[in-house]
């Protein structure tokens, strides 16, 4: 209680005394036995109850002016505790101790939400939270980053984002609801399945071509040897040796191919260790400077830092780069301004852009031609970029093209270190 029992019993005191001085007075007014001091005691009485009021005001002020503060958050009040009478020196100890009580409690929960907003920050799935009024109350880094804005204040400006089609083929979206205080909070669970969907198309076709492999490699190796056997015989017509002959080749056409699904089959897994990034896009400029020079293709090699280190299989990772500047080469056939750009830098990842200027890719084939055996090209296997893509993963990254059209093609790597 504010009020102690020692404040009760002087304010009943002072109304007690203030009551018997009024009641005096008016008595000798009244009897005529003391007008003059009877008038004086009722004076006296008013003026004792000018003084219990201004302290009673004086207690209500000091209260509205704590709970003002309480109500404005301001934790820097304080009521002195010396050189003020027995009753203030009771109240103030009391507000200042409740002011402290609030202070510590402040802090605590002030901990505690920034220890969950930390903890929402570590969550590799976006989180946000709105109000019933549609006010955006929370956002992680990972939501943001997710839905590719710097920040959202209102659930009406995330509603045409989610329904972005890109967004909607890539993003895995939960909602729930919950009661906090008698408002109602939507909270949505935000994750990228990009990643899990391209690992399933990835195991789907390494099944397949396991499968393809066994199968094609078992038929076609006993033609090939009976039609060699066949093509021995003293006896064989012309035409009959030219059938053979013709059998064979194709069958030979066909476990070249065959060859091609083993490669992407069996890839082997990375033989990690530590190399110098740098140097190896400067080896493949140098292999690479004769195929520049002839077809009249401007180079530029860009490290940032300037030196970067890394581990990973230095030879595969070759294998995915030289590619990709050999597809970069062949969009650029016949062109005489023609330019390709490496950009390769490091911060919590390994990023790589490959840039040319040619003619794009369509949008529709954007996807497809990672996939296995989809080629555009006459000549060419089209495993190329299934087999990038396989490394890459396997590396614990990821290959996308990053943008292109007309003029400016990027294809991006970005590796988890």
């Amino acid at each position: 209680m504010l009020f102690s029992r020692h404040i009760y019993w002087t304010t009943l005191g002072h109304i007690l005394f203030i009551l018997a001085t009024a009641g005096t007075g008016l008595w000798l007014i009244i009897s005529q036995q003391g007008v003059v001091i009877g008038i004086l005691l009722v004076i006296c009485s008013l003026f004792q109850i000018g003084r219990l009021v201004n302290k009673l005001n004086s207690f209500n002020q000091k209260l509205r002016l704590f709970f003002d503060a309480i109500e404005d958050k301001d934790n820097m009040l304080y009521f002195p505790e010396n050189n003020v009478s027995r009753e203030q020196e009771m109240l103030n100890r009391s507000l200042n101790r409740i002011n402290a009580l609030l202070i510590r409690t402040q802090a605590e929960y002030s901990k505690q939400e920034h220890f969950y907003r930390s903890l929402l920050e570590e969550v590799p799935s976006g989180v946000l939270a709105w109000d019933s009024s549609g006010k955006i109350m929370m956002a992680n880094s990972a939501a943001l980053t997710l839905l590719g804005c710097q920040q959202l204040a209102q659930y009406d400006q995330l509603k045409p984002i989610l329904q972005e089609k890109e967004k909607k083929e890539r993003l895995s979206l939960s909602q729930n609801q919950m009661k906090l205080q008698n408002e109602t909070i939507t909270i949505l669970s935000i994750k990228d399945i990009s990643n899990e969907l391209n690992d399933k198309e990835s195991e789907s076709w390494n099944k397949l071509s396991h499968v393809l492999t066994h199968e094609i490699m078992n038929t076609i190796a006993p033609i090939i040897s009976l039609s060699q056997t066949l093509s021995a015989y003293p006896d064989n017509s012309e035409k009959t040796l030219r059938g053979l002959h013709i059998i064979q080749a194709q069958s030979e056409r066909l476990l070249e191919f065959t060859e091609s699904f083993r490669r992407l089959s069996y890839l082997p897994q990375p033989e990690r260790k530590r190399f110098s990034l740098t140097a190896l896009l400067q080896n493949l400029q140098e292999l690479l400077s004769t195929d520049f020079q002839e077809n009249q293709i401007h180079f530029t090699l860009t490290c940032q830092p300037e030196f970067i280190d890394m581990d990973g299989d230095e030879n595969q990772l070759s294998q995915v780069l030289l590619n990709l500047l050999r597809n970069s080469i062949q969009a650029l056939d016949g062109r005489t301004d023609g330019a390709i750009e490496i950009y390769a830098y490091r911060d919590e990842h390994i990023s790589i852009d490959v840039t040319d200027n040619g003619p794009g890719i369509p949008d529709e084939l954007q996807e497809k031609i990672f996939i296995p055996f989809f080629t555009t090209k006459s000549e060419g296997t089209g495993i190329g970029l299934s087999l990038c893509r396989q490394i890459i993963r396997n590396h614990n990254g990821h290959l996308s093209i990053l943008e292109s059209r007309p003029g400016k093609t990027i294809f991006h790597i970005d590796i988890s270190l």
